[in-house]
């Protein structure tokens, strides 16, 4: 009690009519969190308060909010500032701002719950902070997003039916009519035969009813190269790895295919495997990088190893398999050879056997006919050695990949 009282007098002391801001909740990127933080911080100032950022060990011995709204008014504070933000989809996010007033007895709420854009820059334009000032030192205030002007934007481009992409959405085939009611527009456009990539792209301003733009396309070598910490890392497919998988490639891996979103699979033994969305634009080079996280779940290493175990097992099996298939050319090989072989000693045989045949040629052919069925006889026998070679290894490795 004496300490929870000598809390309450420091409080009183530093933060005497003055506003709390506890840490805002958030599930977006840090950065976009700490502006929002900063410029709310700004806000308040120019509106006469004096938000002070309170540490979130600061009211540790609070296990609920009701809790820590009556130290904050035991402390003299004006009030107590919470925030949330929470994404919406890839390129919005909704704030929910809340002001507990804290003179008096009662504690009045000031509330209001916004949808703003995630892109910083479109936040500035926009007009939110000042929006959201009224609303958070007045009233509850509700924010809907302006509605800007559509503009309707005709692409052409050379060749004709290339893809049209929209703000890195693919929406048409060239020639084409889009729209957007944004300020600007990202229109690129590609064209693809076999492994060539033809791409342009250009931002356009509007405003305007109508807009045309022409994209003339040139030969493109753009991807996205992807690196992870640590390095060597196996990339796959966006689909759950099992004994099957197969990698694409190890890091630093440049990704290459059509312009937009893909998803690819970082795996590293030892490290939790990662599921990457990555941007591929239509002409510039991306470098995208990655910190893996170490796996701490004896479980999951557990897990792993035996996918790791599995998958160096299969491919031992299939390249046993594989191996498997140069022996069996080569054997059969050899017994083809050797047929030729009997049929040569066949034909020498025939001679032989004719009455009006003799001389001095007659020991030597057959010596010839000797030799080609010794000859026969040596490549009928490693050749059928071959082929149970090689089905050795078939069978082995058919039984350890399956």
């Amino acid at each position: 009690m004496i300490k929870r009282l000598l809390l309450f007098l420091i409080v009183s002391v530093a933060y005497s009519e003055q506003l709390l801001m506890l840490d805002m909740e958030s599930d977006i990127d840090s950065n976009i969190s700490v502006l929002w933080e900063k410029s709310i911080m700004q806000v308040l100032k120019e509106s006469a308060f004096k938000p002070v950022k309170i540490e979130p060990d600061f009211f540790a011995e609070c296990e609920n909010i009701e809790c820590v709204i009556s130290a904050a008014r035991a402390s003299g504070a004006q009030g107590l500032f919470r925030g949330r933000l929470r994404a919406e989809g890839k390129d919005s996010v909704n704030i929910r701002l809340r002001i507990d007033w804290l003179a008096g007895n009662t504690s009045p709420q000031t509330d209001i719950q916004i949808m703003a854009p995630l892109a910083w820059d479109e936040v500035l334009k926009s007009g939110i902070l000042l929006r959201m000032l009224s609303g958070i030192t007045g009233k509850h205030a509700e924010f809907e997003r302006a509605k800007n002007k559509t503009t309707f934007i005709s692409v052409e481009t050379n060749p004709d039916l290339a893809v049209v992409m929209l703000n890195g959405e693919p929406v048409c085939q060239s020639p084409c009519v889009v729209s957007d009611s944004g300020s600007m527009a990202q229109i690129a456009a590609y064209w693809q035969s076999n492994e060539n990539l033809w791409a342009a792209k250009r931002m356009v301003k509007l405003g305007e009813d109508t807009a045309k733009v022409f994209l003339e396309l040139r030969r493109s070598y753009a991807g996205t190269e992807i690196r992870s910490n640590p390095g060597k890392a196996l990339v796959f497919s966006a689909e759950l790895l099992d004994i099957n998988s197969r990698p694409l490639g190890k890091t630093p891996y440049n990704l290459q295919g059509s312009p937009g979103e893909t998803q690819i699979r970082l795996f590293h033994k030892g490290y939790n495997d990662t599921l990457l969305n990555v941007e591929i634009d239509a002409l510039e080079k991306q470098i995208k990088f990655v910190q893996l996280s170490p796996i701490t779940d004896p479980q999951k290493i557990y897990e792993q190893n035996l996918l790791v175990k599995g998958q160096t097992k299969r491919n031992i099996g299939l390249g046993l398999l594989g191996g498997s298939i140069a022996p069996l050319a080569s054997g059969i090989f050899l017994c083809v050879l050797a047929q030729d072989d009997y049929e040569k000693a066949r034909k020498i045989k025939g001679e032989l056997e004719q009455p009006s045949f003799g001389g001095k040629n007659f020991k030597a052919k057959i010596d010839e006919n000797h030799k080609a069925v010794k000859d026969g006889n040596f490549k009928t026998t490693v050749g059928a050695g071959l082929i149970g070679f090689s089905l050795l290894l078939a069978g082995v490795g058919f039984s350890i990949s399956f």
